[in-house]
């Protein structure tokens, strides 16, 4: 039976759905791929196929984070301080009411830190990603209703990213808890 990428793009779903779940409830270490097949009722292979290994699993889900400001940063016209602020309280009110939650910031960053030292590249793509994402929203907030002064789309994306960057990471290692 040939597959669509429709197919392809919900089994991948499915699989990242049930890792985040069971990364959440038992721990990422404690978690097997073979459980996530088991889990959803795929093989393994298909886990190797959609994401190599586990690995590969953490780094879609930390992707995934990113969505939020995705889905602002598609809708320039949208962006506002107020919607910035609405997306940063729901993903910190998120985190916040799920300790699970710190946990796989942990392994997230564990991962990072991993790669950084072999593969620096890796490791910062995903940092300037993010770090560009929060400029194109702050550049359409500039554009649509100004930014405070003395702040510009830079300023106000570096701040924002090194406060983000320093709070997931202060989680990760259990300060202020």
């Amino acid at each position: 039976m040939k597959r669509t990428k429709e197919d392809a793009g919900e089994t991948a779903r499915q699989i990242l759905q049930a890792a985040q779940r069971l990364f959440l409830d038992n721990g990422y270490d404690k978690v097997s791929l073979d459980e996530i097949a088991d889990d959803i009722g795929l093989t393994r292979g298909a886990i190797h196929w959609h994401f190599k290994n586990k690995q590969g699993l953490l780094l879609a889900l930390r992707d995934e984070a990113k969505d939020p400001f995705r889905e602002l940063a598609a809708h320039p016209a949208e962006a506002t301080l107020e919607k910035v602020y609405q997306v940063i309280h729901g993903i910190l009110d998120h985190f916040e009411n799920d300790p699970r939650q710190q946990g796989l910031i942990r392994c997230m960053i564990r991962l990072d830190l991993t790669l950084a030292e072999s593969n620096v590249e890796c490791s910062l793509a995903f940092r300037k990603e993010i770090h560009d994402l929060y400029v194109e929203i702050f550049e359409a907030v500039e554009r649509n209703s100004g930014l405070p002064e003395p702040w510009t789309a830079e300023s106000a994306a570096t701040a924002l990213h090194t406060t983000l960057d320093g709070l997931f990471i202060g989680w990760a290692l259990g300060v202020g808890s």
